[in-house]
C-alpha cells in the first residue's frame, strides 16, 4: 500500500498480484479523494516472466555487451547492456 495525504487531495494505491505461468498480472487499485468526490479506479499490469538466461541472450542477440549489477537502483539487479561497435 502506498499513501499520499495533502489537506485537498487523497490517494491510495493496492495492489494484488498473482502469476500465471510466464506472466506477473499486477492489478493496481487506486482511491482518489477531493473535496468534490472519490474516485476508485483500476489498472491492470502484465508483466513477463524471464530467466537470467533468457534477458542475456535477448541482450547478446540485440548485440549488447551485457553485465548484472546484483545490487542496482532499488536492490534488485540491474542488467547494463552497452552497444559496441557497428
Amino acid at each position: 500500500m502506498e499513501f499520499f495525504d495533502q489537506p485537498d487531495l487523497k490517494l491510495a494505491r493496492i495492489s494484488i498480484s498473482e502469476q500465471r505461468q510466464h506472466l506477473s498480472v499486477n492489478k493496481m487499485h487506486y482511491l482518489v479523494a477531493s473535496k468534490k468526490a472519490v474516485r476508485h479506479f483500476v489498472e491492470r499490469l502484465e508483466m513477463g516472466l524471464f530467466t537470467a538466461q533468457e534477458y542475456l541472450g535477448a541482450f547478446q542477440n540485440a548485440g549488447l555487451q551485457t553485465s548484472f549489477d546484483s545490487e542496482g537502483l532499488a536492490g534488485r539487479g540491474l542488467y547494463i547492456g552497452v552497444k559496441t561497435g557497428q
